[in-house]
């Protein structure tokens, strides 16, 4: 190992985006199974499917209380 580097001509690497965090999860043998085979089909690995398929979900995350209002809304308009 040297004792100095030049680092005046060195080039600043990508800045990652977002920093994946290493978790462990248990998931039924099943709910793996469809991770697998829907991203296979998407053309994805399945942790790369999940990541996805769960940000689409936060994504389309509605309250409860939105939630409710729309069931009434559907409800009573078709007793009206």
């Amino acid at each position: 190992m040297k004792k100095e580097y030049d680092f005046s001509k060195a080039k600043r690497g990508k800045v990652a985006k977002e920093v994946k965090v290493l978790k462990t999860v248990r998931l039924d043998s099943d709910v793996l199974q469809w991770l697998e085979e829907e991203g296979e089909r998407q053309g994805m690995g399945y942790q790369t499917f999940l990541n996805w398929f769960l940000k689409k979900s936060m994504e389309n995350e509605v309250s409860l209380e939105d939630r409710i209002i729309k069931l009434e809304k559907a409800v009573f308009a078709k007793k009206a």
